[in-house]
């Protein structure tokens, strides 16, 4: 049975290999974005035998084929698995968590930005850092 991140890999044009598999399914089911070394120690703390060169080379190739969006946090680069649909990032500058946001929600914006300053943003990739309402105590 083909499991639905098996079909995103072999769609991206990517072999489903194992090492290839266990990032992508580690990522997807964290909201928040790791660090290669993360990665790394997570996968190695579940008894699996991966090492780091080969996690590095699984990120890499997951996200140049774009199953992964890179983060800059805290000067080091972090892999989030995200949607295939169109979105925005909110990033909680306090603990990391990265919501996706539907591009419809600032669309409007979008439009008024460029309205008042003639700077067309791409709407596939925009990143919000804030603070996230869990860490706001709302």
């Amino acid at each position: 049975m083909t499991t639905p991140l098996v079909t995103q890999l072999r769609v991206a044009g990517l072999t489903p290999t194992s090492q290839r598999r266990a990032v992508l399914a580690l990522l997807a089911r964290h909201s928040r974005p790791l660090t290669a070394q993360q990665v790394h120690a997570e996968l190695t703390s579940t008894a699996r035998h991966i090492g780091l060169t080969t996690v590095y080379r699984a990120l890499h190739s997951l996200a140049d084929a774009g199953l992964l969006h890179t983060f800059d946090l805290g000067g080091q680069r972090a892999y989030r698995h995200c949607g295939t649909a169109p979105h925005q990032h909110l990033i909680c500058t306090r603990c990391d968590a990265v919501t996706e946001c539907p591009p419809e929600i600032v669309t409007g914006w979008l439009s008024e930005l460029h309205q008042h300053t003639g700077f067309t943003p791409h709407p596939d990739r925009l990143d919000v850092r804030g603070i996230c309402a869990t860490c706001a105590g709302t």
